[in-house]
């Protein structure tokens, strides 16, 4: 077992890495009343065209299929509901599909081990037959209509589709009412076995537990599992450009107010830094010159251009060997052609100061470790980290205690506008912009 220290926070990550390929990490806080566990794959809404195992031709699975799948293994043989198991220890449980993962959680202050090992079992229980199949889509249907009236989804798969011209934004996580229909057992089978192996998974645990007790479970809750050895995952391989796939989209919804996204890609190379130093510099950099105590969202505000704070976040992609950065900047205008005007102005401007770069630092090692006061605080911290990095360690840490203004400006000075894309959500009537 392995002790990865997290310095800032000065907590203790055990892992350890077992024989069937599964990563293990647990972070004991003794003074916590609950405990947490998150089991997750790395398979997504993205994940449609792969070369199954035993097989050697690329197939294209219906969109939505990982979705569908979550559903599925929350269903087992013994007729047993999983949320009625985990009720009678008061226990919280849950999954989630997003494009890139599929994680099942539960939390609770009783009976962890108990629950722990009943998530890995269900979990690695699939079963599937021709009428739980079909039961199941009426479910999902229902599910997809109610998201074709949520905009706030349209719109922010809207903006993901538009800027990436391959195709791994091309469907919706829960994919079309006719993808769903044709989703049959055997899918669901052939999806399974090849994503939720073991070396393609990740079991992240906060507990009050003794971190050896607990490794040594998962270890007897796995030996006795066959699992395929020399497990290989062949995903299609997509081309990618840094040029957006479009320039600009009005799209309309069921809303009140009109809404905006300005996004900027740029691949990773041109900034010649790591991710985190991307995504730290520019979350800095965008807090400083459009964020909440800004001039500039004061001013917009003031001069009634925006109706709420813009908001924004950085996202990174990999698409074959190039990585990609995003910048999404949004907010609620009806004077979207101004506020994209002034938003650009003040982006190239570069409006900063030391002072401002070294509060706004000192901002981000405060809210990491305010976040390791909650145990939700905790898991949001290692699965973030998981999921950008397919690993914990001390890393992001000692990148964030080493941030530096010149290392800011130099990074920072280059953004520009060229590869813009931008999304607009109206009413339900079509007007002129």
């Amino acid at each position: 077992m392995k002790k990865i220290k997290l310095d800032i926070v000065n907590e203790t990550v055990y892992y350890e890495k077992l024989d069937n390929g599964l990563d293990v990490y647990v972070l004991k806080k003794n003074n916590f009343h609950s405990s947490f566990a998150t089991f997750m794959t790395n398979f997504g809404g993205k994940d449609v065209e792969f070369i199954p195992i035993n097989e050697d031709k690329m197939v294209k699975m219906p969109s939505g299929i990982a979705h569908f799948l979550e559903h599925k293994l929350f269903e087992q043989e013994t007729g047993e509901s999983v949320h009625d198991f985990y009720k009678k220890s008061g226990s919280y449980v849950n999954a989630m599909t997003g494009y890139k993962s599929t994680k099942y959680i539960f939390k609770g202050p009783n009976n962890f081990k108990e629950n722990l090992n009943y998530l890995l079992d269900y979990v690695q229980s699939p079963y599937f037959t021709d009428q739980n199949v079909e039961k199941e889509k009426g479910i999902i249907l229902e599910e997809a209509r109610m998201d074709l009236d949520n905009p706030y989804r349209l719109f922010s798969e809207a903006v993901l589709k538009n800027l990436f011209k391959s195709s791994i934004y091309e469907n919706t996580i829960i994919g079309s009412m006719d993808d769903i229909k044709s989703i049959t057992k055997e899918d669901l089978y052939r999806c399974y076995n090849s994503f939720y192996h073991p070396s393609n998974m990740a079991l992240l645990i906060v507990t009050n537990e003794d971190e050896n007790e607990i490794i040594e479970l998962v270890k007897n809750n796995q030996k006795n599992k066959q699992f395929k050895k020399d497990f290989k995952i062949i995903k299609k391989e997509y081309e990618e450009t840094e040029k957006v796939r479009t320039k600009k989209e009005i799209i309309y919804g069921n809303v009140n107010e009109t809404r905006v996204c300005y996004s900027l890609k740029f691949k990773l190379s041109y900034f010649n830094a790591s991710k985190i130093e991307v995504l730290d510099y520019f979350t800095i950099f965008f807090d400083i010159v459009i964020g909440l105590l800004s001039s500039f969202n004061l001013k917009l505000k003031e001069d009634k251009i925006i109706k709420k704070d813009i908001d924004f976040n950085v996202l990174t992609e990999k698409v074959k060997d190039e990585e990609y950065v995003i910048f999404n900047l949004s907010t609620f205008t009806e004077k979207t052609n101004k506020f994209i005007s002034l938003l650009k102005e003040q982006l190239l401007k570069k409006d900063y100061t030391k002072e401002l770069f070294d509060l706004y630092k000192k901002t981000i090692i405060s809210d990491m470790n305010y976040q390791f006061n909650s145990i939700n605080g905790i898991m949001r911290f290692l699965t973030a980290e998981y999921e950008f990095y397919n690993k914990i360690s001390n890393d992001i840490i000692k990148i964030e205690s080493n941030l530096n203004y010149d290392r800011f400006k130099e990074i920072t000075n280059k953004i520009n506008t060229d590869n813009e894309s931008i999304v607009i959500m109206k009413k339900n009537k079509k007007t002129m912009l």
